[in-house]
């Protein structure tokens, strides 16, 4: 496994503000460059299992998941992130599904979800408070109770 830095260096192991779980490498080049450019350190991975076995190394802020990934599903690396890392705020991302029950979310830990095509701008300002502080609710993030949510701040 080898992590890249959003400059393109190897990655080494120290506090990420984001980890990016996505196995589209256009999604998450975009979504890379677009975060990169405000500052936010990110570390992509292609696998959920990859991503679990490495959480802990990069010791990530956010963690934003893909919901359909090629090895496990995103509820379920969501679930194991809140686990081995609670102290990361977890946003799913799906461009397949439209809804997940909101009891789903916030058993697998998950703050936002969020459908693709992403809105970067929303992103943006979603990671921003959450880099700021990972441990917000959905609640306190003024996520109504139908998902997905816009973000207003």
């Amino acid at each position: 496994m080898r992590s890249m830095t959003s400059n393109g260096a190897p990655g080494h192991p120290k506090r990420s503000d984001v980890l990016l779980i996505e196995d589209d490498v256009l999604q998450a080049h975009e979504i890379e460059a677009h975060l990169a450019r405000q500052r936010f350190t990110v570390r992509k991975l292609v696998g959920g299992s990859d991503s679990l076995h490495n959480i802990a190394r990069f010791d990530p802020r956010v963690v934003i998941v893909d919901y359909h990934l090629p090895d496990i599903d995103g509820m379920t690396v969501a679930t194991r992130v809140h686990r081995l890392a609670p102290q990361a705020a977890v946003i799913l991302m799906s461009g397949r599904i439209d809804f997940v029950p909101c009891e789903a979310l916030d058993r697998s830990g998950v703050v936002a979800f969020l459908r693709k095509p992403i809105n970067l701008g929303q992103l943006r300002r979603l990671v921003s408070r959450l880099v700021k502080n990972p441990s917000l609710t959905r609640k306190e993030l003024g996520a109504p109770l139908g998902w997905p949510f816009s973000l207003r701040r």
